[in-house]
């Protein structure tokens, strides 16, 4: 049986598809899964840095389409057992070929659980070629209306390609921002796109501090909550999307609070 793909796209760069691709393919294999992560962001790789396995990246995609080594030599293995197809970072980009990439999918699906596959920022060939393939999408955005425009056409191109209708992430939300008027919520995303609302991650200073140290965002504190979930939803539908906005508990009056 086939492993799941799961392609993560984003209109635009900078929304924070890439550490989500690092965050979920970690805690895939942290709960016991084989899972392989594959960077289409040709020219402009930044997967390996994202999970701090540039330094073992000897090979990457391009050599492999090009027959210079063999698919299980060119995977880079993290510390956790999280294996990582790296993009090539110089190379004409419209140069991918995307039969020989249909190929290396479909024996990484018959090896692994689940295939991520982190699509080039914008509507490149990684992004052309990611849509092509076989599998489920999860786009990504943060709440703002640039991000949001972007998203709209990258899913409108996915769908026109042939890839299914993309789920919704809704990175970097500050509840205060959106008290405020300055960010949109989740849910007015979701509307806006006509887009089934899979996750929500907020605004966190240890995110950051996490990409900063090249780690992915795993651990306890609000973002690697809201990538936890998002997970979680993505393998069962059913579960509840994580409360992004928690309502402060108010107190009950003295005189009507249960007696102990």
């Amino acid at each position: 049986m086939s492993g799941r793909l799961v392609t993560l796209l984003s209109g635009k760069g900078g929304v924070g598809r890439t550490m989500l691709t690092a965050s979920l393919g970690t805690l895939l294999v942290r709960r016991g899964q084989r899972a392989a992560l594959v960077d289409l962001n040709t020219g402009m790789r930044g997967l390996d840095m994202a999970l701090g396995l540039e330094s073992r990246a000897a090979f990457d995609l391009g050599d492999v389409l090009e027959g210079v080594c063999g698919l299980k030599q060119v995977l880079c293995r993290g510390e956790d057992g999280l294996c990582l197809l790296a993009a090539r970072q110089v190379c004409d980009t419209e140069a991918l070929d995307e039969r020989r990439l249909g190929k290396i999918v479909s024996h990484l699906r018959d090896e692994f659980d689940c295939v991520l596959i982190d699509a080039a920022g914008g509507i490149g060939r990684g992004f052309t070629a990611a849509a092509r393939l076989d599998g489920e999408a999860v786009a990504v955005t943060t709440p703002d209306d640039a991000s949001i425009r972007c998203a709209e056409r990258a899913a409108g191109l996915w769908q026109r390609l042939g890839g299914q209708t993309p789920m919704l992430c809704v990175n970097r939300i500050d509840a205060a921002l959106v008290k405020e008027g300055l960010q949109y919520t989740p849910e007015t995303c979701a509307q806006v796109l006509d887009m089934y609302l899979l996750g929500v991650v907020p605004e966190d200073e240890q995110a950051l501090r996490a990409g900063l140290k090249k780690q992915p965002v795993c651990g306890d504190f609000p973002a690697a909550k809201g990538v936890e979930n998002l997970l979680s939803r993505l393998e069962d539908p059913k579960a509840k999307l994580w409360n992004w906005n928690p309502e402060p508990e108010k107190k009950r009056p003295f005189w009507k609070r249960r007696k102990a």
